[in-house]
C-alpha cells in the first residue's frame, strides 16, 4: 500500500533528475569539430551570410570569427571580429579567456582582417556548453547581457 502512494513520487523525481538539458562535456568532441552559425542577411543591394564560427584545439588554444560572404557563390567578402585564446573545461562549461579580440568600428558593415581594431578588454571571458547530444554548442549569457546567445552546430572537420 505505501508502494503505490510512493510510485508515483518516485517516478516524477526519477524523471527530474533524469532528463538533463546540457550533455557532459567530451573534450575530443569539442576539438575535432568546428562549430558554426550561419545567418542570412539581405539589404536592398545583396544577400549575405553572417558565419560565425569557433574552433577549438586540443592544446587549449581557441579561434573565432564572424564573416560575411556572398550567399550564393560563398565568397568570403570580409569580416566583422575574430578573436584568440584560451580554454579550460570547468564544470561542464567550457570557459575561454580571450586574448586577442579584433573589431569592425568602421563605418561599413565589414572589413578584411587588417581593417579590424583591436578592442582592449582585460579578463574577457565568453562561456559556453554542448547540448542535444553534442551537437549543439550553446553561448552562455550573463544574465545582465542584452542580446541573445548564438547557437552553434556541428561542422566535421
Amino acid at each position: 500500500m505505501l508502494i503505490k502512494r510512493l510510485l508515483p513520487l518516485i517516478v516524477l523525481g526519477l524523471l527530474l533528475f533524469s532528463c538533463k538539458d546540457n550533455d557532459e562535456i567530451n573534450p575530443e568532441v569539442l576539438t575535432q569539430n568546428q562549430w558554426q552559425k550561419v545567418i542570412e542577411y539581405t539589404n536592398s543591394d545583396q544577400s549575405y551570410d553572417i558565419v560565425y564560427s569557433i574552433d577549438f584545439k586540443s592544446d587549449g588554444e581557441v579561434y573565432s570569427e564572424v564573416s560575411v560572404r556572398e550567399m550564393e557563390s560563398k565568397n568570403v567578402l570580409g569580416f566583422l571580429e575574430y578573436f584568440n585564446g584560451n580554454y579550460q573545461i570547468v564544470e561542464n562549461k567550457v570557459a575561454v579567456s580571450i586574448t586577442e579580440h579584433y573589431m569592425n568600428l568602421g563605418g561599413t558593415m565589414y572589413s578584411d582582417k587588417e581593417g579590424l581594431s583591436l578592442i582592449d578588454r582585460e579578463n574577457e571571458i565568453r562561456e559556453f556548453q554542448l547540448r542535444n547530444k553534442n551537437s549543439e554548442l550553446h553561448t552562455i549569457m550573463p544574465i545582465t547581457a542584452s542580446s541573445v546567445g548564438i547557437i552553434y552546430d556541428r561542422v566535421e572537420k
